[in-house]
């Protein structure tokens, strides 16, 4: 083996792939530090292991809905480059979202666990639930962190070390990705114990907006056999018969998509018609899921562990309401919670990741927690 002194400054690289977790391809990024430098040459290295730096500490990953990872892969790279060598990061896609038919499942398999969605008796609907649903998404997940975990193992440790010796864990997420990795910690202890901290950026973790947005989104997503249809009918008409250019005209001018990528990403999946379904199904379930009421036990009981960072933004943002800051700061004043601290930024939107003057107010944010803890973990 190659030694570390023989070797040039390690360099971040990206490795962006595709493997099927709970019966669905899901897009997976990996960001490590490579000696070599470039990840071309560590995949076609005889020997990984040589050339890729052994991170102490593994950033998870976990998106908002829509559950692509591509949106994120530039930010996070940059925090991993900021962070320097001994970090490592992962991230995932959800079940069922991009594109093509097999990352988003056939029109057969729509169309037959659609109709029979309150039975998922068969094998094509229980395969559809993992995309569909909360439990289905959180098992996907669940999956996803093992494997990396394993990985981890294979790589860089030997049998004869101790379990003491896995990496330390950060769980960073986005939007709805906040409810998946809570609910993930408190079903796996042990795993809670390897985490050393968690950080949330506008976590819609409940659901109570203001209330003329949580009327009018309460009805969509209770009458969803209808709602989904329509809406996804009615997307499927507009992107088959408008020219692609003009849809990234509106997106760019109107709905106020700055980010090049962002957009192009956004193109791919929103003409894509069961995607649309899987994004707009996942989300009107969540809507009808999760709690109006703060979840105080979950943050009690993590913050005993490790503690848990929470940015906010600016704007009405329906998902992550100022309110929700002030009612976790009010369960703080009281003592009901502990080790959980809140960060608000006006300047920044849910969206911030199609916005590319907010990413470095955000990569600052996660640096700071992370470099600069402000809350106590029994792992520093």
């Amino acid at each position: 083996m190659v030694t570390e002194e023989a070797l040039p400054a390690p360099k971040v690289g990206l490795v962006s792939h595709f493997k099927t977790i709970n019966g669905w391809p899901t897009n997976l990024i990996s960001i490590d530090y490579f000696y070599k430098g470039d990840a071309d040459d560590f995949e076609s290295s005889s020997s990984p292991s040589s050339y890729k730096c052994k991170p102490n500490i593994i950033l998870l990953f976990i998106p908002g809905n829509p559950g692509l990872i591509e949106w994120y892969s530039d930010t996070l790279v940059k925090i991993i480059e900021q962070l320097g060598v001994g970090y490592a990061l992962r991230g995932i896609s959800y079940a069922g979202h991009g594109a093509g038919d097999s990352v988003t499942g056939s029109a057969d398999e729509h169309k037959q666990s659609f109709v029979n969605a309150s039975e998922q008796q068969d094998a094509v609907s229980a395969k559809m639930s993992v995309s569909w649903t909360i439990e289905g998404q959180l098992k996907h997940k669940m999956s996803w962190v093992d494997e990396v975990i394993e990985e981890w193992k294979a790589e860089f440790k030997s049998s004869a070390q101790p379990t003491e010796d896995l990496p330390r864990l950060i769980f960073l997420s986005h939007s709805f990705g906040a409810y998946l990795a809570q609910h993930l910690l408190l079903s796996r202890p042990a795993l809670l114990q390897q985490t050393q901290q968690i950080i949330h950026l506008m976590p819609f973790i409940r659901f109570d907006p203001p209330p003329l947005q949580k009327l009018m989104l309460t009805k969509l997503a209770h009458s969803y056999e209808y709602t989904i249809p329509m809406l996804g009918n009615s997307v499927w008409a507009l992107s088959s018969t408008l020219p692609r250019k003009l849809i990234d005209i509106y997106l760019s001018k109107v709905v106020g998509l700055d980010c090049d990528k962002g957009r192009k990403i956004t193109l791919d999946v929103c003409t894509h018609p069961r995607m649309v379904r899987n994004h707009l199904i996942l989300g009107f379930e969540e809507i009808r899921e999760l709690p109006e009421l703060p979840n105080d036990v979950a943050l009690r009981l993590i913050g005993k562990t490790c503690p848990t960072s929470i940015l906010f933004c600016g704007c009405p943002d329906q998902w992550a309401p100022l309110s929700h800051m002030e009612k976790i700061n009010e369960l703080k004043s009281k003592a009901i919670i502990s080790n959980v601290q809140c960060v608000y930024m006006e300047e920044l939107t849910h969206d911030f990741v199609v916005h590319p003057e907010m990413i470095e107010p955000v990569i600052g944010f996660c640096l700071d927690q992370i470099k600069h803890p402000k809350l106590l973990s029994s792992k520093l």
